[in-house]
């Protein structure tokens, strides 16, 4: 029995080790339409928290399988500078996602956060053991997390 769980352990760990991981941070040919989708999506999603227009400087976008991670900067999509922060309730601009490919082939927002005070994202990358491990950056998928 316990053969077998090793070896599954074993296989699991090369299957995610072996998937390729595509760097979405500079906008391409090959990545256009998946990116622009997901930018969409998380513009959406900070407007109706704000109410203003964003832009993204993205620092760090990782997609392997159907999972991507994405640290971005926004800013105001009309004079390109930080924005206007509601209260003091938010700490500007850092916003941060996971994405997920559903069956249909859609990017979908599986988690994210705007804003935040703290590093809510800290060790994020094992609450979702199905994503590789090497789209995270450091914080978002430490060996130090439990």
């Amino acid at each position: 029995m316990r053969y077998f769980l090793i070896l599954g352990s074993f296989l699991f760990i090369l299957s995610i080790k072996g998937q390729s991981v595509t760097d979405f941070k500079k906008k391409s040919s090959t990545n256009s339409v998946s990116r622009t989708a997901m930018l969409d999506l998380l513009r959406t999603s900070v407007k109706k928290e704000i109410n203003q227009d964003v832009v993204f400087v993205v620092n760090h976008f990782l997609v392997s399988g159907n999972y991507a991670w994405l640290e971005a900067t926004a800013q105001s999509k009309i004079s390109g500078k930080e924005l206007r922060m509601p209260d003091d309730g938010y700490d500007c601009c850092g916003v941060q996602a996971l994405f997920v490919k559903n069956a249909k082939g859609v990017w979908k927002i599986l988690d994210s956060g705007a804003f935040s005070t703290d590093v809510w994202y800290h060790c994020i990358g094992k609450r979702y053991p199905n994503a590789n491990p090497r789209i995270f950056t450091e914080t978002a998928y430490s060996s130090h997390c439990e």
